[in-house]
């Protein structure tokens, strides 16, 4: 989520790149002061808290970050149960499945019939996963971006896999998450030989194409 503790915490949650886990560090931290900004899970940054005490955001090697999405839309609806221990699968019914299933029906209604057309190719490509599908589902990923970028207020639903640089201001203090330590708490679920590597070098060029900025503002290689 991105959170706020009034007049001091200012936390900007971009998708996949650790903020489940800062979120309940600083709900350890502050209690009930942490609250959600008013527009919501992943809220880009609002100017409108520049004076607060730290602004701050974790961001993530974008190869390593749109692989975990894919994965995890393949582990909320399509893993079995079995490869799944309770404690993810409890965390997956807390935090993600019971918000998406009362969110779904507006977005759902408020569509164009292109998002849909996107959302059902995209459910093809994370249903049946496998490195020729995951670089199937980043070129649609990057469609969607193109398509927000000219349409301001489109492709409301896509918004996780924009890139990382859009929800931020030159005056965020930027964390990486691979310098982070300590526990993590939203670890995504892996299937019994399953290898990451063959699908990040498969999607190596597509993502070097899409987040250039990324891998540059943030010295990715």
């Amino acid at each position: 989520m991105t959170y706020i503790v009034p007049e001091k915490v200012y936390y900007i949650h971009i998708p996949k790149a650790g903020g489940t886990s800062e979120k309940y560090k600083l709900r350890q931290m502050y209690g009930n002061d942490l609250i959600e900004v008013p527009t919501g899970k992943h809220s880009p940054y609002d100017k409108k808290y520049a004076h607060y005490d730290c602004i701050y955001t974790h961001v993530r090697n974008p190869h390593t970050r749109m692989l975990s999405m894919y994965l995890f839309h393949f582990e909320l609806n399509f893993m079995p149960e079995k490869y799944i221990d309770k404690e993810r699968n409890a965390f997956l019914d807390s935090e993600h499945r019971w918000k998406i299933s009362k969110l779904f029906g507006r977005q759902w209604r408020n569509m164009t019939q292109f998002d849909k057309t996107m959302m059902h190719k995209m459910k093809q490509l994370h249903n049946n996963i496998s490195p020729d599908n995951y670089v199937k589902w980043l070129e649609l990923v990057g469609k969607g971006n193109g398509y927000v970028e000219n349409y301001p207020g489109a492709w409301s639903i896509a918004r996780p896999f924009l890139q990382q640089h859009l929800w931020l201001s030159d005056n965020v203090h930027v964390k990486k998450i691979e310098d982070e330590q300590g526990e993590k708490l939203n670890q995504t679920s892996r299937m019994p030989e399953h290898n990451d590597d063959e699908y990040i070098e498969a999607g190596r060029s597509t993502i070097q194409q899409y987040y250039s900025e990324d891998l540059r503002r943030f010295e990715y290689e």
